[in-house]
C-alpha cells in the first residue's frame, strides 16, 4: 500500500519515548508498504535528521513549528488559541504549507491510508476525503494535560491548563468516532476513550522494545546505585525527578548511606542541580547517546512519575534489560505487569523509598524482578512481536 505517514515531530534520532514508537512502527511500515512522511520540528537542528527518515520513505517533507516554552513564537500562539475551540496542540500544527503538501500527496501518489501519529494532527482529518485514516494515540491528551493541572501550582498556568483540558476532552469525544481506526497504547487508555467518546474503533497496540538493543549485559552491577534515564524539560519528568530529590532521596540514604542515583537526561532542574552540587552521590549526567550502560550498571531502576499518560518506554527499556523497577502507578501505568513479581510499585515516598532500600538490601530478589521482567517484555512489548499487531491492523486497508 501506499500510506501517507503523518507525525508531529521527525523521530530520530529514537533517543526519547515518543521517538522510539514513532520510528519503529515507520520501520515496521516500511519493510511492506510506500511511505509518504509528513512531519514537523520545533528547531531547525532537526531538519538535518532528514536523510535518516528518507531511508524508509518515498517523500520526506518537514515543517518547522512554535517552539514549545516562553519564546515570543508560541506565547502569541497561546494567546490566540484563547478565542479557538481548539486546543493549543491542534491548532499549532495545523498551517498552511503542510495542508497544501498533504492535498498534493494524495491527489499526485493515489494514497491508499494515512498513518496519523497523534491527536494534536487531528484537524487534518477535514482534508483527507474518503481515504482510510488510523489515528494513533500515543497518550490520553487530556487525561495527561488533567493531571499535570491537578500538581501545578502557579495559579495562572493551573487555570490554563483547565482551560486546555476543556478543549481536548471535547476534541477526543468529538474526532476519535471519526477515524476509521484508533490506535491506543495500553487497555487503560482503550478503556478510558471508549467511555469518553461512546464508540468502539479502538485498537490496543501497546510500546515495544528492540529487545536485541535493550538486553541484559555481563557489565558489572555497582552495589547500591540507582537510575533514572529521561530529559527533564518537560513538566512530566522534571516533576518526576523533583518529587524524588525532595521528597524520596533523604529517606533512601538514611537507610542505605552508601547509596547513589545517575541522571541520564538533558536539561536537569534546578532542584536537581542544586542537589548535586551538596550531595556527591547524585550524579548528573545531561544528555547521554546510549543510556544502556548507564541503566545497566544500577542496582534499581527508579520511576517516579505522577504525571503523564500512556505507558512509560523508559520503564519498558529497564525492564528489557533485566532490571528491577520502583515505579508509581502512573510510572507502571498500562503495563501488564504484576507488583512484588515482576516489578515494585508505590506512590506514597515512605512506601516508595522503603521499595528501593529492600531491593537493595536484598540482592537476589531484585535479581529475580529483573529476570521475571525481561520475561514479560520479551512476551508481549517486543517490537517482533508486536509487529504482527501493526501487520494486521494496517492490511485490513489493503485494497
Amino acid at each position: 500500500m501506499k500510506i501517507l505517514f503523518l507525525s508531529t515531530e521527525n523521530p530520530y534520532p529514537p533517543d526519547g519515548g515518543h521517538h522510539l514508537r514513532t520510528f519503529n512502527v515507520l520501520k515496521i511500515l516500511a519493510r511492506r508498504h510506500q511511505i509518504y512522511f509528513v512531519g514537523f520540528a520545533q528547531d531547525k537542528k532537526e531538519f538535518k535528521y532528514i536523510p535518516e527518515i528518507k531511508r524508509f520513505c518515498e517523500t520526506v517533507d518537514i515543517y518547522e513549528v512554535s517552539k514549545t516554552g516562553y519564546n515570543k513564537s508560541f506565547m502569541l500562539l497561546a494567546c490566540k488559541n484563547v478565542f479557538s475551540k481548539y486546543p493549543l496542540i491542534a491548532r499549532r500544527y495545523f498551517i498552511r504549507e503542510a495542508r497544501e503538501r498533504i492535498e498534493q500527496l494524495l491527489d499526485r501518489y493515489s494514497i491508499d491510508l494515512v498513518h496519523m501519529d497523534m491527536l494534536a494532527l487531528g484537524l487534518y482529518k477535514g482534508i483527507l476525503k474518503d481515504t482510510p485514516v488510523i489515528l494513533t494515540n500515543h497518550n490520553v491528551e487530556s487525561l495527561r494535560i488533567y493531571r499535570w493541572m491537578q500538581i501545578e501550582k502557579n495559579l495562572f498556568l493551573k487555570s490554563f491548563l483547565f482551560y486546555q483540558y476543556l478543549k481536548l476532552r471535547a476534541f477526543e469525544q468529538g474526532i476519535c468516532p471519526k477515524f476509521d481506526r484508533c490506535i491506543v497504547v495500553s487497555d487503560y487508555d482503550e478503556n478510558y476513550l471508549k467511555n469518553l467518546c461512546g464508540i468502539d474503533n479502538f485498537v490496543v497496540i501497546p510500546n515495544g522494545v528492540d529487545t536485541r538493543y535493550f538486553k541484559p549485559e555481563p557489565a558489572e552491577v555497582k552495589k547500591g546505585r540507582l537510575a533514572w534515564v529521561g530529559g527533564m524539560t518537560g513538566p512530566y519528568n522534571s516533576d518526576a525527578v523533583d518529587f524524588f530529590i525532595q521528597k524520596i532521596w533523604s529517606l533512601v540514604k538514611n537507610k542505605v548511606p552508601g547509596a547513589t542515583i545517575d541522571f541520564a537526561g538533558g536539561g536537569p532542574t534546578q532542584t536537581l542541580r542544586d542537589k548535586a552540587a551538596e550531595d556527591k552521590s547524585v550524579q548528573v549526567l545531561g544528555f547521554v547517546p546510549d543510556i544502556r550502560p548507564i541503566v545497566q550498571r544500577a542496582s534499581v531502576f527508579v520511576a517516579p512519575i505522577r504525571v503523564g499518560s500512556g505507558t512509560k518506554i523508559k520503564v519498558l527499556n529497564a525492564m528489557a534489560q533485566g532490571k528491577p523497577v520502583v515505579a508509581t502507578t502512573i510510572g507502571a501505568e498500562g503495563i501488564d505487569v504484576t507488583p512484588e513479581e515482576n516489578i515494585l510499585i508505590a506512590d506514597d515516598p515512605e512506601k516508595f523509598a522503603e521499595k528501593i532500600v529492600y531491593l537493595l538490601n536484598h540482592e537476589h530478589i531484585a535479581r529475580e524482578i529483573g529476570i521475571k521482567a525481561r520475561k514479560l517484555i520479551e512476551k508481549k512489548y517486543s517490537w517482533d512481536v508486536i509487529s504482527n499487531d501493526i501487520d494486521r491492523t494496517y492490511d485490513a486497508y489493503k485494497k
